[in-house]
């Protein structure tokens, strides 16, 4: 085929292929068609290898020799010398050959005998080779030894099964014939990635060594572990014969009349021997490469296609153009977190950015302001010893206008710190923000870096004019009280106050509320609900006081007949009590109700006539507990006392010894000062919730955000730090360098089989 075709080419183009992959520090996934060579220590690989090319060119030793992957490519040429793909040294001398690999292995893998996957590519001109490329692999070891790493056994492993698994690879498992073929681990180590044995190639060493009447001729024959391609034997150099420098042409003739000689061999001697093996090695790799060439090339161009576009970005777009597109990513995130609707997903986990400052402008900005007026249990105290202090030793016919300005202009300046606090927290929010982003930019750290200081900078000194300019707002309300202000008009809320004070005194007259049956000047046993005052009894139709029905003075009345439920009241003059009525009897649902109205009434100056036919207990209350006091016992004011509409006053809170301290003048002032305070302080109060919001997206967040739109790259520009700014790492360099390269070396590879898959055609169809 090789003739027919004119594809004896086909080896140095995959030799070609193999030298520019091999350049590459990244493993790239192109399955070349090659010959792994793999066997155990001491098998023979070393021996079969050197009689190819009739010279003495591998290291020798004890252990592991091949330390690792040696790529060796025999290239039939006149002149014969070798060159390896490390180092631009011609070499004619084969054992400086030797020395080399040593030296190479020790750059990668140290003085150990550690491993490396990393190949060393030797090509070999001579004319007595045929053109082939095999891969020679470490040996397999099972136990480590002298300084070996403890897992040598699976370093050795996995680098051989990092060629073999390739469907492109044809194995050659090299086996001595002194041990078992079952026990063979290079041909386990086919079998388990080639059950069939349809890429796997047998070679049978030290055929010489057998015990005398045994033989291989049915592994030979392919009669005992069958392999397609079948099995070739070898006679190599025995350790004397290297000791003695046997030189390896001589020991070649005698490989020749082993096999002619053998009686078990001579049949066969025309497929033996290390001639015939290279022949077939040959034959059978041009074979392959040609079946492969065209899965060969679409795995090239795919992989092409794939590094395409990252390896056209990288070379077409200028470090400005790069961080121009970095910048404007930030920009479209900085404010696609503000603005919320620009998001592609929606978190459910927490709060955005623009969400957590809505909330802060909407609800705690609003409801601390809103409270921020409480003064608190010494409100009143500060506001009563601000009027005295204003006014000195004079008195204020009306309300001293400095006292209500000093305790407005106290509490407008406690909004400083409410609101200067949570422009500290939008703007650490903001730097947040920016950090999370710049986190983000990996490729280029000093850009990153740069872009935090930039616009954290940025942020914190719009954060410190805010700051100013709402104190300053703030100062201007202080300036200036407008009495005058459409919603504060100081005499309608006096007014207000006025008659608020009047219901609230109202108020405080009533003593007891609730309903009694009435019989006397009324249609008896009728229900009505009873108002006790100061002043008078009145009673209503219903709860709702608002039909009155009757009321009578309290001046000159007295208590009487009380039985259980029930008591009278009448003159105590003999006078009528209500139209011809001469009393009221009043008839409660319960004893302990009756007595509680008595005492209620007592309190206020009606006095109590025990009747003398009344005994005690009759009634089921203890009569000589009642507490009646004369008409002279003041009554309690609601101010001293917490009055509910069905309930009497409490026992604990009524001090009848003790005089009732009624409002001064000051304290009048105080509640009116109070009151106008709280009202001014509403309408400042609206206008900061409105105008903060206002104030810190104006400064602040729109300042930020058009900073990074519109100066942010300026800075760049005018600074001439572009090129700095768009270093990248050391690790991102190496990515970006490895894809050009991988990109030239696919690009590379392509022609060079392009251009022979196009030879050959040509050659086929001529």
């Amino acid at each position: 085929m090789e003739d027919e075709f004119g594809m004896k080419n086909l080896v140095l183009t995959v030799n070609k292929l193999q030298e520019i992959f091999a350049k590459l520090t990244m493993q790239i996934d192109i399955d070349l068609p090659q010959i792994a060579v793999v066997g155990i220590q001491s098998s023979g690989k070393s021996s079969v290898l050197e009689k190819f090319i009739a010279k003495d060119f591998l290291p020798r030793g004890s252990g592991i020799v091949t330390r690792r992957p040696l790529i060796l490519q025999l290239i039939n040429n006149e002149d014969e010398f070798a060159k390896f793909d490390h180092s631009p040294e011609i070499f004619y001398d084969f054992y400086k050959i030797q020395r080399e690999i040593e030296a190479e292995t020790e750059r990668v893998v140290g003085g150990l005998k550690a491993v490396s996957s990393m190949p060393i590519v030797l090509k070999i001109f001579s004319p007595n080779v045929l053109n082939l490329t095999l891969v020679d692999l470490p040996g397999i070891t099972k136990v480590p030894i002298g300084d070996q790493p403890s897992d040598i056994e699976n370093q050795v492993r996995e680098m051989i099964f990092e060629y073999i698994t390739k469907e492109n690879c044809l194995i050659l498992a090299v086996t001595p014939a002194n041990i078992d073929i079952a026990n063979s681990e290079a041909l386990k180590l086919a079998r388990e990635v080639d059950p069939l044995g349809k890429r796997t190639i047998g070679v049978i060493t030290k055929l010489d060594l057998m015990d005398s009447g045994t033989d291989a001729v049915d592994i030979l024959e392919n009669k005992i572990f069958p392999l397609e391609r079948g099995y070739v034997g070898v006679v190599n150099r025995s350790q004397k014969d290297l000791d003695e420098k046997l030189d390896i042409k001589i020991a070649a003739e005698l490989e020749n009349e082993y096999f002619e000689n053998h009686p078990a061999y001579k049949h066969m001697a025309h497929r033996m021997g290390t001639a015939y093996l290279q022949k077939v090695l040959n034959k059978q790799l041009v074979e392959h490469i040609f079946k492969t060439l065209p899965t060969l090339r679409d795995r090239l161009r795919k992989y092409l296609m794939g590094l395409e576009d990252e390896y056209n970005h990288i070379e077409s777009t200028s470090n400005v153009k790069l961080m121009n597109e970095v910048i404007n990513q930030l920009k479209q995130e900085f404010r696609s977190e503000l603005d919320g609707y620009g998001q592609k997903e929606v978190s459910m986990k927490g709060l955005t950015t623009g969400a957590t400052i809505n909330e802060i402008f909407n609800i705690k900005l609003q409801k601390e302001t809103f409270n921020m007026h409480s003064g608190g249990k010494d409100l009143r105290s500060e506001i009563g010893m601000t009027i005295r202090n204003v006014t000195g030793m004079y008195s204020n016919i009306f309300i001293p206008e400095k006292a209500f300005d000093r305790v407005v202009t106290y509490f407008i300046e406690k909004m400083k710190p409410v609101i200067t606090k949570y422009v500290d927290e939008i703007s650490m929010i903001l730097q947040n923000n920016v950090r999370k982003y710049t986190d983000k930019i990996n490729r280029y750290p000093n850009l990153r870096e740069e872009l935090r200081k930039l616009v954290i900078t940025y942020i914190v000194e719009r954060e410190v004019v805010c700051k100013d300019r709402l104190i300053e707002m703030v100062d201007s309300e202080m300036s200036y009280i407008n009495k005058i202000h459409e919603d504060f008009c100081v005499f309608d809320e006096a007014k207000k106050i006025e008659e608020e004070d009047i219901v609230e005194k109202q108020e405080e007259r009533f003593f007891m509320r609730g309903y009694m049956h009435v019989s006397g000047g009324l249609v008896s046993s009728e229900r009505r609900w009873f108002v006790l005052t100061p002043d008078i009894l009145c009673w209503y139709k219903d709860e709702s006081e608002r039909e009155m029905e009757g009321q009578i003075p309290l001046g000159n009345l007295k208590i009487s007949d009380f039985k259980k439920s029930q008591f009278k009241l009448s003159e105590i003059e003999g006078k009528p009590i209500f139209k011809d009525s001469m009393s009221l009897k009043l008839i409660c649902k319960s004893p302990e109700e009756a007595k509680e109205w008595i005492e209620n009434m007592s309190r206020i100056g009606i006095s109590y006539q025990k009747s003398s036919t009344l005994q005690r207990g009759e009634s089921g209350v203890n009569i000589d507990t009642i507490s009646i006091y004369g008409p002279e016992t003041p009554f309690l004011t609601r101010k001293n006392t917490n009055f509910s509409r069905n309930n009497s006053v409490p026992k604990e809170t009524y001090e009848p010894d003790k005089p009732v301290k009624h409002s001064t003048k000051v304290d009048q002032q105080v509640d009116t000062i109070k009151n106008l305070t709280e009202k001014y302080l509403m309408i400042v109060i609206k206008n900061t919730k409105d105008r903060v919001p206002k104030m810190i997206t104006w400064l602040l967040i729109n300042n930020v955000n058009n900073y990074i739109d519109k100066d942010l790259v300026t800075h760049f520009y005018e600074n001439d730090i572009v090129d700095h700014a768009m270093q990248r790492p050391p690790s991102e360099q190496e990515r970006i360098d490895n894809v050009k390269t991988m990109y030239s070396a696919c690009k590379e590879a392509l022609d060079i089989i392009d251009k022979e898959y196009e030879r050959i055609t040509v050659k086929y169809f001529d």
